[in-house]
């Protein structure tokens, strides 16, 4: 299966690489994150395919996690735009 992401990027998903993802226990694979690294998740508060709780549950298991949650944004075309925003907005924070 080939796709064209957002900016023109095509890539290509292949039937073992998105059965090896579908057997992926994220919560499990969190655990191997080295507690110094730090992890920003940013996440649709509309999301219907990983619904929002999966990210709350992420923040209890990585200790070096920030966690955004964007009110109203979807899995994909909304939160792709508004994540940037969030990087960037972030980004200049942490320059003040």
């Amino acid at each position: 299966m080939t796709s064209t992401f957002v900016g023109g990027i095509d890539y290509r998903v292949t039937e073992e690489s998105l059965k090896d993802r579908l057997n992926i226990i994220m919560l499990e694979e969190c655990l191997n994150i080295d507690n110094e690294c730090r992890v920003f998740t940013v996440h649709g508060g509309a999301d219907t395919i990983i619904p929002v709780v999966a990210a709350h549950e992420f923040a209890k298991v990585l200790p070096n996690q920030k966690l955004q949650i964007i009110e109203g944004a979807d899995h994909q075309a909304e939160l792709a735009s508004l994540v940037v925003y969030v990087i960037k907005e972030t980004l200049q924070i942490s320059l003040l």
